[in-house]
């Protein structure tokens, strides 16, 4: 009896050892089960923020686009405000002149028209059968508006134009109308754009 003892004994430590073992491992495979999954969701994850970063780039890049393109247009295409295009009477009254054609107190009454061509301001003289008499190019800067006109060099007679608006309501504007004959000689008229009563707001 004594001396199968030590051998049971023998015996039960190794089947402890082993089984401790055994339990040992599954914990580490549960363990390393459980840290790839964690990796995969990081991944996962990581691939998710990469994929909206990408979308935000996307969205970026459209809405960059599209802003350059509409500068560009902006930059191209030309309009009169609303509250400036159309017909206005204009009343000029000459106040300086070295010129033969014009004197002091001359005054005279036409219809313009401030039109565009989606490339070009311009504004148009009529005369009152609304035939256009003149067409000036026209430049706006938001507080100035410039109305110039020249003949052309081929002829003998040259005359050089301009009317500048520095003051500008919704149904008046105010300015300086400067004619230049051969560079020879200039006139210059005071200058009141008012709208037709057809035209202003009721």
């Amino acid at each position: 009896m004594k001396s199968t003892f030590p051998f049971l004994t023998f015996l039960l430590s190794i089947f402890l050892l082993v089984g401790c073992n055994g339990k040992n491992r599954e914990d580490q495979l549960r363990q390393r089960e459980l840290d790839l999954q964690l990796r995969i969701d990081s991944f996962a994850n990581v691939e998710k923020e990469y994929h909206e970063l990408l979308q935000m780039k996307d969205s970026i890049v459209k809405a960059d686009s599209l802003r350059l393109v509409n500068d560009s247009l902006s930059s191209v295409v030309k309009f009169w405000p609303q509250h400036l295009a159309g017909r206005w009477n204009g009343r000029l009254v000459c106040t300086e002149s070295d010129c033969s054609d014009y004197v002091i107190g001359d005054q005279r009454v036409d219809t313009w028209e401030f039109k565009s061509d989606s490339l070009n301001l311009y504004a148009d003289l009529l005369n009152n059968k609304n035939q256009i008499v003149r067409t000036y190019n026209a430049t706006f800067s938001g507080n100035n508006i410039v109305l110039s006109f020249k003949t052309d060099p081929s002829v003998s007679k040259k005359v050089a134009m301009q009317t500048t608006l520095n003051e500008i309501m919704p149904d008046k504007m105010k300015g300086i109308h400067t004619i230049t004959i051969d560079n020879d000689c200039t006139a210059k008229f005071t200058v009141e754009f008012t709208r037709p009563s057809s035209n202003k707001k009721q």
